[in-house]
């Protein structure tokens, strides 16, 4: 096994730990891309509005809510058996910079819309 393949399964195996250390789930997550602006979806079951938290910068779309009551996955193997989840986080790179200054949410029915307008990109102009 390359040296490479090892690091990314390690770092999957890191996420997976800190997930259950911090009884955290990672939302589904879509991001379509509009021409003008991004639309970020994200799946919250169990979670009201006044508990989700976004962090925006440029490129990074950070996504923190906590459930109104912990959940467990009765389904699963041994390792979680009996393990409450209370959380999700995700955290998304973005595919093109936004403007952080005209991003807009909404919250509905379990589901996040994130809004992101893209940044203007610099216009090189010819000189005649």
């Amino acid at each position: 096994m390359s040296r490479k393949r090892f690091l990314d399964i390690w770092e999957e195996f890191e996420d997976w730990a800190w997930s259950l250390r911090n009884r955290c789930l990672e939302p589904l997550c879509y991001i379509e891309d509009r021409g003008d602006h991004l639309l970020v979806s994200a799946d919250l079951p169990f979670v009201e509005k006044e508990n989700i938290e976004i962090s925006l910068t440029e490129d990074l779309l950070e996504i923190n809510a906590r459930m109104k009551t912990s959940y467990r996955f009765n389904r699963l193997g041994v390792v979680q058996r009996g393990i409450k989840f209370e959380s999700f986080h995700k955290i998304l790179r973005l595919p093109s910079r936004v403007d952080t200054e005209k991003a807009r949410a909404r919250f509905r029915s379990g589901i996040l819309e994130i809004e992101l307008p893209k940044k203007i990109q610099k216009k090189s102009i010819e000189i005649d």
